[in-house]
């Protein structure tokens, strides 16, 4: 036979319910909120002690939990997947500067990839635009790329990328950089052309 059990007894065991919800619910917030802090500081500790840096030149660089390399310059944030030291034996004797493609569009010939990426992403917000191109005189690549304009080293900022099997090289023919590398070095190459412009190497 089932017990009958009164109002003021249901209200009382209702009240004790949401007592011991509260306590278990405060219990919980005050439980993860410690962890959170525990892991979050044992966390960066961990972080900080990974995060490589190096200065070159005056300029700190600080290698992030993705491995590229951050660093400022006139409070400008670039982002590189190598540091100068890292670059140092690659010879460019260009003579472009970074105020030289402020505010004008930029092109690239060749076939895209994280090289191209790695120029126009630090770039962005420095040039006008950044956009494909087909260098004149390169029928291939006009026949090729029907939508791509074709442009002039005598008058455009022009990144030409060649992929090379027997020869690493980076030189200026008038507004035109050239990167002749093998795919794996076209990135290594694009983070010393931007050194150089920037007036890191």
């Amino acid at each position: 036979m089932q017990k009958i059990i009164t109002q003021e007894e249901k209200e009382r065991r209702k009240k004790r319910n949401q007592l011991v919800i509260g306590i278990v619910l405060i219990w919980l917030m005050v439980v993860s909120t410690l962890g959170y802090a525990f892991i979050d500081r044992t966390g960066a500790n961990s972080n900080n002690s990974n995060n490589e840096k190096i200065e070159y030149n005056g300029i700190e660089f600080i290698r992030d939990e993705n491995f590229y390399w951050k660093f400022k310059i006139q409070e400008t944030d670039f982002l590189t997947k190598h540091n100068p030291q890292e670059t140092e034996d690659i010879t460019f004797s260009g003579s472009k500067q970074i105020a030289e493609y402020r505010n004008k569009p930029m092109y690239f010939a060749g076939e895209n990839g994280e090289h191209i990426l790695e120029i126009a992403r630090n770039l962005n917000g420095i040039v006008l635009r950044t956009s494909n191109a087909c260098l004149e005189n390169d029928k291939e690549c006009s026949q090729d790329n029907e939508n791509f304009p074709i442009k002039k080293c005598s008058n455009e900022n022009i990144i030409v990328f060649k992929e090379s099997v027997n020869e690493n090289k980076i030189y200026q023919e008038e507004n035109c950089i050239f990167i002749e590398t093998n795919y794996a070095n076209q990135a290594r190459y694009a983070d010393k052309f931007l050194f150089s412009i920037l007036g890191i190497q």
